[in-house]
């Protein structure tokens, strides 16, 4: 789907929720439990939100998602500013010049370009809380950085950064697949 679609406007809530439900049911039929399904969907939407609210570009970005048995990917990408010069509109992170620590602030709660004490700044809640008991690879790209996460029950603090050819915009790629019960190996 192509974020024409704007999520302050009533109007355009059809077309966004007939692809809203179906990723979320794909999810399930790849075999997420429902629970699961609905937080990577609830992440999927605000990351499509935070397209219009951040990248200065919204009409460059799209959102996709791909189901197959034991299998459930989806992306969110844009070709705005980038996630170092959104945050660097607020004075707290005024000074941060790096690409790869930006991404790694941007992904914790609370972050955000309008401040630490804002209540924004907790779109990758769902995303984190979705993936908690399952196999998962995470991409994020912005800038001169990747910002990598993978394994069972992925979680911020074992993500590694990686120097790349600059890129213009924000990618966030996900790939996950649900765990065999008992297990931290792949279903």
């Amino acid at each position: 789907m192509r974020t024409t679609f704007d999520p302050r406007v009533e109007a355009d809530d059809l077309q966004r929720n007939r692809f809203l439900i179906a990723a979320r049911a794909a999810a399930e039929t790849s075999g997420l439990v429902k629970q699961v399904a609905q937080s990577l969907t609830a992440a999927l939407r605000e990351m499509e939100s935070n397209i219009h609210e951040h990248s200065g570009a919204s009409s460059t970005g799209i959102l996709a998602f791909q189901a197959r048995p034991s299998s459930f990917e989806f992306v969110a990408a844009d070709c705005g500013f980038g996630i170092l010069a959104t945050l660097r509109e607020d004075e707290e992170f005024a000074d941060l010049n790096d690409h790869g620590l930006a991404m790694h602030a941007a992904l914790q709660e609370n972050v955000s370009r309008y401040g630490r004490m804002s209540g924004h700044g907790n779109g990758f809640r769902d995303l984190f809380l979705g993936l908690a008991h399952l196999n998962a690879d995470l991409r994020f790209r912005s800038g001169d950085h990747a910002l990598l996460i993978s394994g069972p029950q992925p979680e911020l603090k074992t993500a590694r950064l990686a120097q790349k050819a600059p890129f213009k915009g924000f990618l966030a790629a996900v790939r996950c697949q649900p765990m065999m019960p008992g297990s931290d190996t792949r279903h």
